[in-house]
């Protein structure tokens, strides 16, 4: 028999040994752990996938049930996340069968949740519906339903009916996803506001404008109070909003409600006057189609001013759309003015805009003509043509 004295030597020394491989065998397995999760919050995708990968052996290797789990669906997200879709859909099914295996429902839902994310992802939907309805199904028969992961599943179930183009489908469910949001966070939060914009652009797609409008404003008004009046989030809203107010024939409401978009935009583009002309275009052309000339003058004059800097297609395709105004307001000279001040920029593009200086002078020809000035007309469509032939 070892004397006590021995026995207590001996184990000092082997716990002065030991000690610093434990500390280092503990420290080498939790780093996997530790730098995975800390990669894939710093959006280091390939980085998590390394560590995380590492962590799902050692989870393995412990025979840990739990972190089995856990593990392989962080490791799913950052594949999934780098648009290895097939390798996530692999490594969520070796998840799905651990949790099977457990008889752990909790974990198999979650599960789930997650292969689901991942069929959306390969635009999947029909599967990516199957799983949310299993999902739905079992956590609805547990004692504790988890009230917010149903209602994030009902809200994608909804999704994935849109996206397979089953609108119709998608609405009932995206309506009780908006409600349950509402119950867990209330009407006035941004996560409700944000189903509720998107709930209000799909009935706006379908052509149903007053359940869009409804919608959209309430979202909207939630935006403007918890976002601020010049966010995206309200841009979007207003623009969304002024969309449907067009499309159903509500031209005043719409013209209000773009003019109120462009303002918010000035202020959030600041600086950038090149975005800004671009947006006062487009709201010319929609002026021009409501036949409000006056309003798409201003707004071209604008983007004119802005476009002169950099010249080139945007600024020749300004002027002509001037002229149109011109023209429909029966301003004939000035039309045939803005179409030769877009030829000069037509020109100096070269030989690539060979076509489009072809078609100003012809349509300045056709102008000449109504003004009974026949003689440069035929001579702008002679070199219409020998530049048509050239280019041919």
């Amino acid at each position: 028999m070892i004397p006590f004295n021995t026995a207590l030597r001996w184990s000092i020394k082997l716990a002065a040994w030991a000690t610093p491989q434990l500390r280092a065998w503990t420290l080498e397995r939790s780093m996997n752990r530790v730098e995975g999760e800390r990669h894939l919050k710093d959006r280091n995708w390939a980085e998590a996938e390394k560590y995380l990968t590492g962590a799902v052996a050692e989870a393995d290797e412990r025979r840990h049930s739990v972190r089995k789990i856990h593990f392989r669906l962080l490791l799913a997200e950052a594949q999934r996340k780098q648009g290895k879709i097939a390798e996530a859909e692999q490594t969520v099914r070796a998840a799905l069968e651990h949790t099977a295996k457990v008889s752990n429902p909790a974990g198999y839902v979650q599960c789930l949740d997650t292969l689901a994310e991942v069929f959306g992802d390969a635009e999947n939907y029909a599967s990516m519906e199957a799983a949310l309805q299993e999902g739905i199904r079992i956590e609805s028969a547990m004692p504790h339903p988890d009230a917010m992961r149903m209602a994030r599943r009902v809200h994608r179930l909804g999704i994935a009916r849109h996206k397979s183009g089953r609108s119709e489908e998608a609405l009932p469910a995206l309506e009780k996803a908006v409600r349950l949001h509402e119950e867990l966070y209330g009407e006035e939060d941004l996560e409700t506001a944000k189903l509720m914009s998107e709930l209000g652009r799909i009935y706006r797609a379908q052509g149903n404008h007053t359940e869009a409008q409804r919608y959209l404003r309430r979202s909207l008004r939630v935006h403007e109070r918890l976002c601020g009046h010049d966010s995206p989030e309200t841009v979007s809203d207003l623009h969304h909003l002024a969309g449907s107010h067009e499309e159903s024939g509500d031209i005043d409401g719409a013209a209000e409600l773009y003019e109120r978009a462009l303002m918010l935009r000035l202020r959030i583009v600041g600086g950038d006057l090149e975005e800004l002309a671009d947006m006062q275009f487009g709201l010319a052309s929609m002026y021009i189609g409501w036949s409000n000339y006056g309003r798409a003058r201003e707004l071209l004059a604008e983007a004119i001013g802005t476009f002169r800097r950099k010249k080139g297609a945007r600024l020749a395709i300004a002027y002509e759309m001037a002229a149109h105004v011109d023209e429909c307001c029966g301003h004939y000279i000035e039309a045939v003015a803005e179409l030769g001040r877009a030829a000069k920029v037509w020109e100096a593009c070269g030989a690539e805009r060979v076509r489009e200086l072809a078609d100003n002078m012809e349509h300045r020809a056709e102008l000449l003509e109504m003004l009974r000035k026949r003689g440069e007309a035929e001579w702008l469509r002679e070199q219409a043509a020998a530049l048509t032939a050239a280019a041919s």
